[in-house]
């Protein structure tokens, strides 16, 4: 009896794996089509969207942001940005290639460059210690030629972007917290020959940018007197430039503060202008950006405005102000009126 048990046993085995066999191979078919049906009906997430730069723009919007990161912005408010920006020191020795060259893979053809003719000194020393002269690179230095084969190879470089570059010269002279700001004279010497050493090497693709500081802590005619001293021709400049940065708190300046000292610069130097430094402390932002907006619809002769959230010398060397460290891609009011402002500033050529 046991083997006939075992034979029976063996072929039910067997009989069973068959039929399952066969059951596998006979809904495989049917597994197929349902995946296939699935996959069609399956929503493939959409791709983050970085909008195109206007290529024309009849006022050109810049942020002080690297190429490398200059998409996750323009994604994050909404708009992009049409040209970029960056801070570059004396004290460095270098030139921008890593930056132009990633500029221009992106499409980017305008850059600006606000060009340091110092050593950086930390914030947390002070204004005094900021404004120290350094030997070496000072004014009377640079103009008796003491930089000049670091400016020539500067030139050089940029000369080979494949675009416009605004070169922001030893910005805010007319203040008081840079070591260029001492020796207005020389300032002047200095601004020429740096203007002469790129003329020199061909470099046609650079614009020479003129940047004071609106000083809306002075009387108009403290400043107007204060501009005169740095003025180096018309011949040497481009474009006239400001910085635009509503500190907040004890320093609050509403964007109808700026609109005068604005008009002054375009009525006294008769050059476009650029907003070469433009930010706002959290508290309000959208408002003011609104206002901005507002302002610069009846200024067609401000060409270009910058966006900086960099870290600031001025609030750090300050108490009781607002909040400057922060993102404009946090806040979407403020985004959103950021956005606005780069699409109307695209409509439009030049």
């Amino acid at each position: 009896m046991a083997p006939m048990r075992l034979r029976q046993m063996v072929l039910q085995l067997v009989t069973g794996t068959v039929t399952i066999a066969l059951l596998v191979a006979l809904s495989m078919p049917a597994v197929r089509a349902l995946r296939a049906t699935s996959a069609a009906h399956e929503v493939t997430p959409a791709r983050a969207h970085t909008p195109a730069p206007a290529a024309h723009p009849r006022r050109t919007f810049g942020i002080y942001v690297d190429p490398w990161h200059a998409d996750d912005w323009a994604r994050g408010v909404g708009a992009s940005p049409q040209a970029l920006a960056t801070f570059e020191a004396f004290s460095r020795g270098r030139t921008l290639e890593k930056f132009q060259a990633e500029a221009a893979r992106r499409g980017v053809r305008r850059i600006l460059v606000s060009w340091e003719p110092w050593a950086p000194v930390p914030s947390a020393l002070g204004v005094q210690a900021q404004a120290a002269p350094q030997p070496g690179l000072r004014n009377i230095d640079i103009a008796r030629g003491a930089q000049d084969r670091y400016i020539t190879a500067f030139a050089r470089s940029l000369a080979r972007f494949p675009g416009t570059v605004y070169l922001r010269y030893a910005h805010e002279m007319n203040g008081y917290w840079y070591p260029w700001s001492r020796d207005a004279a020389a300032y002047r010497w200095a601004w020429r020959r740096v203007v002469r050493l790129f003329r020199t090497v061909g470099a046609h693709n650079v614009k020479f940018v003129w940047s004071a500081n609106a000083n809306l802590y002075e009387p108009a005619r403290t400043w107007r007197a204060g501009l005169r001293r740095y003025w180096p021709g018309r011949r040497y400049v481009d474009l006239v430039g400001t910085t635009a940065i509503n500190f907040g708190g004890n320093k609050e300046y509403p964007v109808r503060r700026f609109a005068p000292r604005l008009r002054e610069l375009h009525r006294r130097y008769g050059k476009p202008l650029v907003l070469t430094e433009t930010n706002t402390a959290a508290a309000g932002a959208a408002l003011w950006l609104r206002d901005l907006r507002t302002m610069l619809a009846r200024m067609p002769w401000v060409r270009g405005v910058y966006w900086s959230q960099l870290p600031s010398r001025g609030k750090a060397q300050q108490s009781g102000t607002g909040t400057l460290d922060w993102d404009v891609r946090d806040d979407p009011e403020a985004s959103a009126e950021l956005a606005a402002l780069i699409r109307e500033g695209a409509a439009g050529r030049r």
